[in-house]
């Protein structure tokens, strides 16, 4: 059975109220939204992308001028992958970043 294409109604992994924290991640790739800040227009747009985490390699880049369609390309096209929390990530104890 196929399932339903993502869409608000139909439940979307990554949201208006997730997207800056989560992302959809399947073996060594990961899929999600950034905001990206043109200084020419003074204007932030939305990028969806895709990117293979061992090689830090683009897979696919696509700016969006609205978060809604930002969102519709990453669920409709990764919206099988699993949802994964960024901000539960934990880093080392002895991080240098950390600020001793």
């Amino acid at each position: 059975m196929i399932d339903a294409a993502a869409s608000p109604e139909n439940g979307w992994k990554i949201d208006g109220e997730n997207f800056e924290y989560k992302i959809l991640q399947f073996r060594e790739r990961q899929a999600g939204i950034g905001l990206v800040f043109d200084p020419e227009s003074k204007t932030y747009n939305y990028n969806a992308y895709c990117i293979e985490t061992k090689l830090l390699t683009e897979l696919f880049s696509c700016e969006y001028e609205f978060l809604d369609d930002a969102l519709e390309v990453v669920n409709n096209e990764f919206g099988t992958w699993e949802l994964v929390d960024l901000s539960a990530k934990q880093g080392c104890g002895s991080c240098v970043a950390k600020g001793n």
